[in-house]
């Protein structure tokens, strides 16, 4: 199955904030995790508990820092839910 994304504005927002000093990070999330994905979104992320058990998140590392990239698998849809460093992460995924 072929699967497509999206991002929320608000994940889009985070994305734009994180990476716009940050090259490697944004290489990273773009070229290297964000394909992988969208190949196989039930292996690429773990799924959640409580009350984001709607959610997988797929975990990343970049010069040290924990990054996640939470997102919701929908039909053939993969909707971007917040991405961020993993506490201030999973705190915008539970407000949205």
């Amino acid at each position: 199955m072929a699967y497509r994304y999206e991002f929320l504005e608000a994940a889009a927002r985070d994305l734009f904030k994180l990476t716009r000093h940050n090259q490697p990070l944004l290489h990273q999330i773009v070229a290297t995790h964000i394909p992988a994905i969208l190949q196989d979104p039930y292996k690429a992320g773990e799924p959640e508990k409580g009350n984001l058990a709607h959610v997988r998140a797929c975990d990343l590392k970049v010069k040290g820092v924990a990054y996640r990239l939470i997102y919701e698998i929908e039909g053939e849809v993969v909707r971007f839910i917040a991405i961020g460093p993993h506490d201030a992460a999973y705190e915008r995924a539970r407000r949205r």
